[in-house]
């Protein structure tokens, strides 16, 4: 049943995603479109008037393309928490609840669609990234390809030779945001379920309460130095120093581990009291 759960879930946030994947697809055409553009406009002389202002065009268009990229990650996660809002706590919810489901089930399911579409939007945004760069590499002349080739090498190194490093800052990163989806879900089911009338703006404000107090407490935490919360010379890098990057990053790792289950949990026991075979 928790994989037919599933595919409904998936499904359902797919109505909303795939708009959003078409646009993003789009702006990588048109981007690279406008690369290749600014790449012939920077041969042009650019002391006549009308150079000036298709080379301005080019690259004001080229601006916009990244803009509409780096809108399109907020996007997603707007629409992620809007579809669990939306299924959770609006009309659409008795429709929810009235499935032969555990809470465990429903709250895992949401959290498993989200995070594929999530992985699904990197992975669109990534390949419309390399598209864009494509239209640059290929414009900029041979020059600028070799100078994009040898800092790529050189990123490629580092990497290999920190990748212990790099994969903990991979789970730290992992790790820290499925917090974050947990935190933002548990806040929306909390504040819709204390306030009867005017619910998207108790969910809304218990989004920004629970992640005030989260983050007051972890600071509170951190000044008594029970634990690091910030990256910084203060807590001694290095070879001499009292704690490593991997220790600071272990610890970051446990603490968000905790307030997973945490917030997990507090959805769970929420979620409990709507689901009819529970």
């Amino acid at each position: 049943m928790f994989l037919k759960l599933f595919k409904y879930d998936f499904k359902g946030l797919g109505r909303w995603m795939w708009p959003v994947m078409i646009g993003i697809g789009g702006a990588a055409v048109l981007g690279f479109l406008n690369t290749l553009f600014l790449g012939g406009t920077s041969r042009l002389d650019t002391s006549s008037a009308g150079a000036s202002v298709m080379l301005m065009s080019a690259v004001g268009g080229t601006a916009l393309v990244a803009m509409a990229l780096a809108a399109a990650v907020t996007v997603i996660f707007v629409l992620i928490f809007v579809k669990f809002y939306k299924s959770m706590v609006t009309d659409e919810a008795y429709l929810t609840f009235t499935l032969p489901v555990t809470a465990g089930q429903l709250i895992g399911s949401k959290f498993l669609a989200a995070a594929v579409w999530t992985l699904i939007g990197g992975v669109v945004i990534a390949c419309a990234s390399c598209v864009i760069a494509a239209g640059l590499l290929i414009s900029g002349g041979p020059e600028l390809r070799e100078d994009f080739f040898w800092i790529l090498g050189d990123v490629a190194d580092t990497l290999l030779e920190n990748l212990g490093t790099v994969l903990l800052f991979f789970l730290f990163s992992l790790i820290r945001s499925i917090r974050g989806y947990f935190q933002i879900t548990c806040a929306i089911l909390f504040g819709a379920s204390v306030v009867r009338k005017y619910k998207a703006l108790a969910a809304v404000g218990m989004v920004l309460a629970v992640n005030f107090a989260v983050n007051l407490i972890l600071s509170v935490f951190g000044a008594a130095g029970l634990f690091p919360l910030v990256f910084g010379m203060d807590y001694g890098f290095g070879a001499g120093g009292s704690l490593s990057l991997e220790s600071v990053l272990w610890i970051q790792i446990a603490v968000d581990a905790v307030l997973v289950a945490v917030f997990w949990w507090w959805s769970w026991h929420i979620a409990k009291k709507s689901v009819n075979i529970e």
